[in-house]
C-alpha cells in the first residue's frame, strides 16, 4: 500500500557528515544494508546477527530484515531495547527512521514481563504483574494448560536481582535494587509447555517469556561434584556473560555470543560448574568433541569417569548419578537403525533430566537453549 512506498522512500533520509566510517543503512520498512567493506563490518556483522534475520549476504552488501522474533531472540540474550536503538543508530550511516525506532519498542516492550520458571521438576508461570497473568489466562490454550484451577493466582516474595558492577550504586540504588518484590504465579501441565510458549510469542499474545531454572532448589535430580580449578579465572567479560545467564539463584536460556579466541569454552565450563547438574554438551563433530571434553578437564575438578564422550568411534558411559555427555548434533538427531550400544546411550539421554544444554556453534541447526558460538580450534592455539 502507500505506507510501504513511503516506507521505501529513501529520499528524506539524513546522511551523517561523517556517514561514510560508519557500515550501515536502516530503513523504515526494517530493511538493515551492510557494508562488507566497512573498517567496522565484523562488530557490525556480530550485532546484526543478534537482532535481525539475514535475507542475502552477496560478496560486497548484506541485507538484512528487523523481526518480532529477532528482536524477541535479541532481548532474550540481555540485549536491552536502548541499548538495540542506540548501537543501531551509531553505526548507521542515516539517522534512525521513527519507524524503526517504533517497531524496536513495540516488538521488546513486554518482554521479560512474564517468566516461565521450572521449580523441582514443576513449570510456572510467574510475574510481579498480575494483570498480566489474568490476561494469560483468559487465553484458552493456556487456561486449560494450567494445573489445578483456581481463582486466585500464588503469591511469593523474592530479592531484585543486582547487575554485575553493583558496587558503583549508591547505598539508595542498591536497596531498591535488594528490595523484595511480590510475585504472582500459577502452575502448568509440563506437557503443555511448548503450547504455551508459542501463545505468548509476539505474533500470539505477546508477551515472550523469560525462561529460568530455579537449579538451586532443584532437589530431584542429583548434584555433579564439580568446581572451576584455581587457575580458572574467568575474565571481567566472561564474568558479565556468565551474570546474563545467572541471577537470584537462577539460571536462564539465551545465546552467549563472544569473538573467536575470547575463552567462551571456559564460559561453557563456569555455567556446568555453578549448576552442578547433569550436562549434555552438543559439538558439531567428532573433532570438536573430543576438544570439549578437553576443556571439561582443564578447567574444572570433574573426575574422568563423570564425563563421556558419545561418538561414532566413542562410546562411553560415566559412572554415577549425574555427569557430562559431550556428543555431536548428528548422533542426536540421527533417526536411523543404530547399533545395541547407541541406542541404550541414545535412550539414557533421551530419559535424563539434564541441567544444563550447551550447544556449540549455535548457527548449527538447534539453539533453543544456552549456546556458545565458538570455535575450538582457534581458541587452543
Amino acid at each position: 500500500g502507500d505506507n510501504e512506498v513511503k516506507k521505501r522512500d529513501f529520499t528524506k533520509l539524513e546522511l551523517k557528515l561523517d556517514h561514510v566510517n560508519r557500515p550501515l543503512w536502516a530503513c523504515a520498512d526494517g530493511r538493515i544494508f551492510l557494508e562488507t567493506f566497512s573498517p567496522l563490518y565484523k562488530q557490525a556483522y556480530d550485532f546484526l546477527i543478534a537482532i535481525a534475520e539475514p535475507v542475502c549476504r552477496p560478496e560486497s552488501m548484506h541485507e538484512y530484515n528487523l523481526t518480532p522474533h529477532s528482536l524477541y531472540a535479541a532481548v532474550s540474550v540481555g540485549l536491552e531495547t536502548t541499548t538495540i536503538i542506540s548501537v543501531l543508530s551509531k553505526l548507521s550511516k542515516t539517522k534512525l527512521p521513527h519507524e524503526i525506532i517504533d517497531f524496536i519498542h513495540g516488538s521488546t516492550a513486554n518482554y521479560g514481563k512474564v517468566k516461565l520458571v521450572l521449580k523441582k521438576n514443576q513449570y510456572f508461570v510467574e510475574s510481579p504483574f498480575p494483570e498480566v497473568l489474568k490476561t494469560l489466562l483468559n487465553d484458552d490454550v493456556i487456561s486449560k494448560a494450567r494445573k489445578a484451577p483456581e481463582d486466585c493466582l500464588a503469591v511469593s516474595r523474592t530479592a531484585g536481582e543486582i547487575a554485575s558492577g553493583h558496587d558503583l550504586l549508591d547505598e539508595m540504588q542498591l536497596a531498591a535494587a535488594t528490595e523484595e518484590k511480590e510475585t504472582h504465579s500459577f502452575e502448568i501441565d509440563s506437557a503443555q509447555v511448548e503450547n504455551v510458549k508459542q501463545r505468548c510469542l509476539p505474533n500470539a499474545l505477546n508477551f515472550p517469556m523469560l525462561e529460568e531454572y530455579d537449579f538451586r532448589n532443584d532437589t530431584v535430580n542429583p548434584d555433579l561434584d564439580m568446581e572451576l580449578k584455581p587457575q580458572a579465572r574467568p575474565r571481567p567479560y566472561q564474568e558479565k556473560s556468565l551474570s546474563k545467564m545467572f541471577g537470584n539463584g537462577r539460571a536462564r536460556s539465551g545465546i552467549i555470543v563472544l569473538p573467536c579466541g575470547a575463552g567462551k569454552s571456559l564460559v561453557g565450563v563456569s555455567a556446568a560448574c555453578r549448576i552442578k547438574k547433569s550436562c549434555l554438551c552438543l559439538a558439531t563433530n567428532a573433532v570438536s568433541v573430543d576438544q570439549w571434553a578437553f576443556q571439561f578437564k582443564l578447567w574444572s575438578t570433574i573426575r574422568d569417569e563423570h564425563i563421556s564422550r558419545f561418538t561414532s568411534d566413542n562410546k562411553e558411559k560415566f559412572r554415577g548419578m549425574a555427569g557430562v555427555v559431550v556428543t555431536t548434533y548428528n548422533m542426536v538427531a540421527f533417526g536411523g537403525k543404530r547399533s545395541e550400544d547407541s541406542e541404550k546411550i541414545i535412550e539414557e539421554i533421551r530419559n535424563r533430566e539434564w541441567g544444563l544444554l550447551l550447544m556449540d556453534e549455535v548457527r548449527s541447526p538447534f539453539f533453543d537453549k544456552l549456546g556458545l558460538r565458538i570455535s575450538l580450534a582457534h581458541e587452543r592455539s
